[in-house]
């Protein structure tokens, strides 16, 4: 797999603008994590090594159960996700972190146009952050399509969480066809919504 830069990304949709070819979730690629840099990633857009029936956090794994309580006083369930068949962005957060602040400022701009067609979940990352806080930050933030949930600590093992703006993109199959982090600019997220949404 060969590691590409974020300058990587922007050219590759200047092309695919330019060419007039519709830009999908498969042209995204892939570069390290580093940390809170501010910088996306992308999962490589190889063929799928796992087996669909795998449950994991690679492309091609069926994403990992979960269940939270969102701040709202519903229970979220991954396998009720997988079984009502709706794409699903699983993005870990914190109340504290800048770089999600930014990433959900982008979110909030094109969420609206995808909501009744993608579910996105985000979950805090932060232990010590509880519901009420949480609340607080989703509706200052005008993030009221969103689901926010308090973190819990099995979850973030089951998904590896290490970092804020940690992003998983599941199909309507429950399969996971994306995943990074980082900030993502709004065109980003329109390309990745879409996709979700046609998926």
């Amino acid at each position: 797999m060969k590691w590409l830069i974020l300058a990587a990304l922007a050219a590759m949709l200047a092309v695919a603008g330019c060419s007039g070819k519709a830009t999908t979730l498969a042209d995204l690629k892939d570069v390290p994590a580093e940390g809170e840099t501010g910088e996306i990633t992308y999962e490589d857009s190889g063929g799928i090594q796992a087996a669909a029936t795998t449950t994991g956090i690679e492309k091609g794994n069926i994403a990992p159960d979960f269940a939270v309580t969102a701040t709202d006083g519903k229970e979220i369930r991954m396998a009720e996700l997988r079984e009502a068949g709706p794409p699903v962005v699983v993005y870990f957060w914190a109340t504290w972190c800048p770089y999600c602040k930014a990433d959900l400022e982008n979110v909030r701009k094109v969420y609206p146009e995808y909501a009744d067609k993608v579910r996105f979940v985000a979950i805090d990352l932060d232990l010590n952050e509880n519901a009420k806080l949480i609340a607080e930050y989703k509706q200052k933030g005008g993030h009221e399509l969103i689901d926010f949930a308090p973190g819990y600590e099995q979850v973030l093992r089951d998904y590896s969480v290490t970092h804020t703006t940690t992003k998983y993109a599941v199909g309507r199959d429950g399969r996971i066809l994306w995943k990074g982090s980082g900030v993502a600019d709004v065109e980003t997220w329109k390309i990745l919504l879409k996709g979700l949404a046609e998926s």
